[in-house]
């Protein structure tokens, strides 16, 4: 269960009412911060409405419910480039008993 401190209250009955307004889905303030799987649903479904403010705030409720984790990503490492070195074309042999 997520720390509801008045901030995270105000953004929650933000999101209800936006959300409302926007024509997404009318939620239950009590049952989104106690059940994560109705959360996360939620959330889905307000991230798909065209609205940026409504996907950042939705985003950041994810996060303080611990629904999203904040920990980047361990950055793609590009395998490390192996230079060919010219090879030299094999010598004729020159030299030679009928040369």
């Amino acid at each position: 269960m997520p720390q509801l401190d008045s901030e995270t209250l105000s953004e929650m009955v933000k999101l209800k009412f936006s959300s409302r307004k926007a024509g997404g889905p009318d939620f239950d303030l009590v049952k989104l911060a106690s059940d994560a799987e109705y959360a996360h649903a939620t959330f889905s479904a307000i991230e798909k409405l065209p609205f940026e403010s409504l996907v950042l705030l939705a985003m950041t409720l994810r996060v303080k419910f611990g629904l999203m984790s904040v920990m980047p990503a361990a950055p793609v490492k590009e395998p490390e480039r192996v230079e060919k070195k010219e090879e030299t074309p094999p010598q004729r042999y020159m030299s030679g008993a009928r040369s």
